[in-house]
C-alpha cells in the first residue's frame, strides 16, 4: 500500500471533499435522508429491545379479538357497557390491590344510544367504581385544530376551573406552548372522581411509525402528563423543568430529540392479559369459585395496570419499530417502564452527526486517493463503514443513537465520487500503462505496473536506468529455418518462445522483443528491484535447462531439436518508448545493450550455453558459482571485460553446489595460471576440469604458448574481431 499524495490527488481530494459538503447539507435541509434513516433506527430497535420486559410493576390487559368474541354473549357487541370497566375496576382491580388502574381508552361523551342528558346510570356504574378505588387514570386529549367555517365555537374554551385545579402539574415550568387550542375531557363525573388524568394522542413519523411522543401536553399555560408519565409521575422527583433538548425531573435528566419529543424506547417481551380472561374469573370468584380462575386478582397487587385495545377493528394497533400491529398502550406501558428504570434514548445532536457524516467521507476520499492498491480502495471504506455501522447498533443498547444514514451515505458519496474521479482521469493513464506493459510483463507484474502508473510514464520521456540484459539466440536457425516449411518454422519458434517466455515472466523478467529467433529481455524496470542480476542469471539457467522440455515438444512433432546461446550484461541504459507517432516499443538502448548481445554470439566460440560478464558476475555477490571464460576485448571497445560461465542455482542440491563451486575455484586457479604466463601449469589445471568445449580449448592454447610464448606486451586479452 503507498501511502503518498501527489499534488493534483490532494487538490482533487479537496475539492471532492468540498462537495461532498455541499451534497450532505442539502441532503440533510431536505430531510433526505429520514426515511432510511427510520429504518436502520427499527433494526437497531429490535436488535436490542425484542426481548425486553416491561417494568415488574406494570402489567397490560388487552381487549383483544379473542375477547371481543368471549364476551358478546354477555356484553353484547362493542363497545361494551361502561358498566363492565365499573365490575373490572370494584371486583378485581380493588380486591387484585392495584396501585393505579389506566384506562388507555377515551371516556369523553356518554354512553352510545343514551337517551337523557348527563351521565346514564351506566356512566354512573363507572363513575362510582373509581371512586371507590381511587386508584383510576383516565385519558384526555390537548390537540391543535385547524379552524374552519364550521363552527369555531369548540376552540380556545378555557378549561373547566375544578379539572384545572386537579390535574394541572403544579411544579411544571419552562414548558412551551405547542398550540394546542382545543380538548376532549373524561365525561363530567368521571374526571372528577379519577385519580390522575393523561393526555393521549401520540404521532406518527412521516413514515406511519410511532417512535417519539410528548412526555407532557400543553394547554394554555397548564402542563398535563401524558398517559405513560402519569401512574408513575409520583414516582418522579420535582421540580419538572423542561429545557431545550430536556426535561428534568429533580436530579433525573429525560433526554429530547431537536423537536421536543421522547424517544420511546420500546419493549417487546411484553405478555398482556386477555381482558376476557379477567372477566372469566371475576364471574367465577362472584360464583364463588376460586379454585379455576383464569387469571388470579393478586398478580396485579400493588402494579400499575394499563388498560388498552388491540382488536383490528378497535383501531388502536400502532406501526412501530417493533411490529406493525402494536396495541397503542404498549407505548404508553414502555414509558412508563423507561421512567421508572431511567432507560432513556439520548439522540446525537444534528450537528455532531452532520460532522461525523463529513468526517467519514473526508477519511474514504483520502484513503482511496493515498491507496494504489483497488481492492484496498474499496475494502477499507467499506470496514470504515462497517465499523460505524458497528458503533451506532453498540451505542443505541447503551442509550445512544447516532445517525447512521448520514455517516454510511457520506461514506457510500466519498467512495463512488473519488472512484469515478480515478476512473475518469487516472483510469485513463492506468489504461495505457497497462496496454504499453502487458506484452511485456507478467500479470503479476503488470498490476504492480498498474498501480505505480505514475512512475512508468517516465518512458515517454526516458530516463536512465540500471538494469541487467538477457539476448538469446537460436543457434544455426538460419540453416534449420531452410529445410523446414515456413508454417513449421512458426509453429517451432511459437514452441520455443511460449516455454522461453514463461520463465523470463517467472523471474519477473520484462520481454523486450523477438528478433526473428532471438529473445531480448531485462530486468529491473518497470518495477525496480535490487536483485535484478540474479533474477537474470538464473532465468537463464532455467532456460538452458528446458530446452529438454522444447525439444521433446518439438520432437512430438517431428522438427529437429534446437539449442541455445545467453548471454547477460548489466549496466546502465536509456529506457523509454523509442520509436515512431504510429509505433512506439517500450525498449532500452546502450552500449551495455550491445554488450550484451556481443556476449550471447561468444558462446559459440567458447561452447558456452550461458556467458555473462563480469559486471553481472560482481552483482551476485558469490551466490551463483561461475566459472572464468576468458578476458575478452569485443568488437567496438577498448576496455577489456571479463566473461563468466554461471554453472548452477542458488536452490540447487547441496551436492550439485559444491561440484559447481569446486568447478570454479579451479577455472579460477587455471585462468589466474595463464594470465601469469604458467602456461603449462594452467593446462594441467584446465585438464581437471570437466569435459567440455572451453576446456579443450584453454588447453590447446596453452600448449600453443608453451612452444611459442606470446610477446612480452601479451596482456591475456583475447581481442574479436567481429560481432
Amino acid at each position: 500500500m503507498q501511502l503518498k499524495m501527489p499534488r493534483e490527488r490532494l487538490r482533487a481530494g479537496v475539492i471532492i471533499a468540498l462537495l461532498i459538503w455541499i451534497v450532505m447539507g442539502v441532503l440533510q435541509w431536505r430531510h433526505a435522508l429520514e426515511r432510511v434513516e427510520w429504518i436502520t433506527y427499527d433494526y437497531r430497535m429490535k436488535f436490542w429491545r425484542t426481548g425486553k420486559p416491561l417494568h415488574p410493576d406494570i402489567a397490560v390487559v388487552i381487549i383483544d379479538e379473542q375477547s371481543l368474541a368471549a364476551m358478546d354473549p354477555y356484553l353484547g357487541r362493542f363497545p361494551w357497557p361502561r358498566s363492565a370497566y365499573g365490575d373490572l375496576i370494584e371486583e378485581f382491580f380493588l380486591m387484585g390491590g392495584a396501585r393505579a388502574v389506566v384506562f388507555d381508552i377515551l371516556f369523553t361523551e356518554q354512553e352510545h344510544g343514551a337517551r337523557t342528558h348527563g351521565p346514564t346510570p351506566s356512566d354512573l356504574r363507572l363513575i362510582q367504581a373509581g371512586q371507590t378505588a381511587g386508584n383510576v387514570i383516565h385519558a384526555a386529549q390537548f390537540v391543535r385544530e385547524v379552524p374552519d367555517e364550521v363552527d369555531t365555537g369548540t376552540l380556545f374554551r378555557p378549561l373547566p376551573e375544578d379539572f384545572r385545579n386537579r390535574f394541572a402539574v403544579k411544579d411544571a415550568t419552562n414548558f412551551a406552548d405547542r398550540g394546542n387550542n382545543s380538548y376532549r375531557l373524561p365525561l363530567d363525573g368521571l374526571y372528577q372522581t379519577s385519580r390522575g388524568i393523561g393526555g393521549v394522542g401520540v404521532d406518527a413519523d412521516r413514515d406511519g411509525i410511532f417512535r417519539r411522543t410528548n412526555l407532557f401536553f400543553t394547554y394554555q399555560d397548564a402542563v398535563f402528563p401524558s398517559l405513560g408519565v402519569a401512574p408513575v409521575l409520583d414516582a418522579m422527583a420535582t421540580p419538572i423543568q423542561a429545557n431545550e433538548g430536556e426535561i428534568l425531573f429533580g436530579d433525573v435528566t429525560v433526554p429530547l430529540d431537536s423537536d421536543g419529543h421522547f424517544l420511546v424506547h420500546m419493549c417487546g417481551d411484553v405478555h398482556p392479559y386477555s381482558i376476557a380472561g379477567i372477566f372469566d374469573s371475576i364471574m367465577k370468584i362472584k360464583q364463588g369459585d376460586i379454585e379455576h380462575l383464569l387469571v388470579d386478582p393478586f398478580e396485579f397487587q400493588n402494579k400499575v395496570v394499563f388498560i388498552g385495545a388491540s382488536a383490528a377493528g378497535l383501531s388502536d394497533l400502532k406501526a412501530t419499530p417493533l411490529s406493525t400491529k402494536t396495541p397503542g398502550v404498549l407505548i404508553h406501558a414502555s414509558i412508563a417502564t423507561n421512567l421508572l428504570e431511567r432507560d432513556f434514548l439520548t439522540p446525537a445532536p444534528a450537528w455532531a452527526s452532520f460532522l461525523v457524516a463529513i468526517s467519514l467521507a473526508i477519511a474514504a476520499v483520502f484513503i482511496i486517493l493515498t491507496t494504489n492498491r483497488i481492492a484496498l480502495q474499496f475494502a477499507l471504506p467499506t470496514f470504515m463503514g462497517l465499523a460505524y455501522g458497528l458503533l451506532a447498533l453498540w451505542s443505541f443498547g447503551q442509550g445512544v443513537v447516532l445517525e447512521m444514514a448520514a455517516p454510511l451515505t457520506a461514506v457510500a458519496l466519498g467512495v463512488v465520487s473519488t472512484s469515478a474521479f480515478l476512473v475518469f482521469t487516472e483510469g485513463r493513464e492506468k489504461r495505457r500503462v497497462r496496454a504499453m506493459f502487458s506484452q511485456y510483463v507478467s500479470p503479476a507484474v503488470l498490476d504492480e505496473v498498474v498501480d505505480n502508473y505514475k512512475n512508468q510514464l517516465r518512458a515517454e520521456v526516458g530516463t536512465r536506468e540500471h538494469l541487467s540484459i538477457l539476448f538469446s539466440d537460436v543457434r544455426g536457425f538460419t540453416s534449420l529455418s531452410e529445410k523446414l516449411e515456413a508454417e513449421q518454422v512458426v509453429d517451432l519458434l511459437n514452441i520455443h518462445f511460449s516455454v522461453m517466455g514463461e520463465i523470463i515472466f517467472r523471474y519477473q523478467g520484462t520481454l523486450d522483443k523477438f528478433i526473428g529467433d532471438a529473445i531480448m529481455a531485462f530486468w529491473g524496470a518497470p518495477i525496480p528491484v535490487t536483485d535484478h542480476a540474479r533474477k537474470s542469471v538464473c532465468a537463464a539457467v532455467e532456460m538452458w535447462r528446458h530446452m529438454n522440455q522444447v525439444n521433446e515438444q518439438l520432437a512430438a512433432k517431428g522438427y529437429p531439436p534446437i539449442d541455445v546461446g545467453i548471454g547477460i550484461n548489466t549496466g546502465d541504459v536509456v529506457l523509454g518508448n523509442i520509436g515512431s507517432e504510429r509505433k512506439l516499443d517500450y525498449t532500452i538502448i546502450g552500449d551495455h545493450v550491445n554488450l550484451g548481445s556481443r556476449l550471447e554470439g561468444l558462446t559459440k566460440q567458447y561452447g558456452c550455453h550461458i556467458i555473462i560478464s563480469e559486471y553481472t558476475y560482481r552483482e551476485l555477490a558469490g551466490e551463483i558459482p561461475c566459472a572464468v571464460v576468458d578476458l575478452v576485448r569485443v568488437k567496438g571497445k577498448q576496455v577489456p571485460i571479463r566473461i563468466y560461465w554461471p554453472l548452477a542455482l542458488p536452490d540447487d542440491p547441496p551436492a550439485d553446489m559444491a561440484r559447481a563451486r569446486t568447478v570454479a575455484e579451479l577455472s579460477e586457479q587455471a585462468f589466474s595460471a595463464y594470465l601469469a604466463r604458467r602456461f603449462d601449469q594452467a593446462a594441467d589445471l584446465y585438464a581437471q576440469l570437466p569435459e567440455s568445449h572451453l576446456r579443450d580449448l584453454f588447453i590447446t592454447r596453452c600448449k600453443a604458448y608453451s612452444v611459442e610464448p606470446p610477446d612480452a606486451e601479451w596482456d591475456g586479452v583475447y581481442t574479436l574481431t567481429t560481432k
